[in-house]
Formats: C-alpha cells, sequence, structure tokens
C-alpha cells in the first residue's frame, strides 16, 4: 500500500512513469540495456507486444489498438507522455 486513501487517484510524475519504463523496457532489451534517450528502442515485434502488457499491468491502463501509433511509442518520452495522458483520462 502506497499511503494513498482508498478511492483516490495517486498522481505519478513524468520522472516516476520513465523511470518504471525503462526497467520495463530493459528487461525484454538484449542485454538488458535501456534504450538511448531520444531514440528508438531494439525490441522486436514480440517483446513489443510482451512490453505493451508489462506497461497495462504497471500502470494499470489499456493500451487500445488506436493507441498503437509510433507517436505514442517511437521514444521513452513520447511513451511517457503517452502514459500520462492514459493515466489522467485523455485519448492520445
Amino acid at each position: 500500500m502506497d499511503g494513498t486513501p482508498y478511492g483516490t487517484v495517486r498522481v505519478i510524475a513524468a520522472d516516476e512513469i520513465r523511470e518504471r519504463l525503462v526497467r520495463l523496457y530493459c528487461s525484454l532489451s538484449p542485454g538488458g540495456k535501456p534504450p538511448p534517450d531520444g531514440e528508438r528502442g531494439e525490441l522486436d515485434s514480440m517483446a513489443f507486444l510482451e512490453f505493451i502488457m508489462l506497461i497495462e499491468r504497471e500502470f494499470s491502463i489499456i493500451v487500445e489498438a488506436s493507441d498503437l501509433d509510433e507517436a505514442n511509442f517511437s521514444t521513452t518520452t513520447s511513451t511517457t507522455a503517452f502514459i500520462r495522458r492514459k493515466l489522467n483520462g485523455r485519448a492520445p
């Protein structure tokens, strides 16, 4: 339990989202390496699908087929922004 009262939503800072994303990415990437800032990662298509599933579980969000746009997942920064929008209830 994180100390958040039941029934309230805890706001997650962008830095925390990014840190958690990098951890998830490293669990799937070749050699466990994070993607360089501002660059596309090296996940193959199967690992990318697993990455999406891990994101859904980690952040308790649903990634819709319409969300699978390169703009949402091209860099750690864009994926962090996408997750923040989902957590705030806004469509990407």
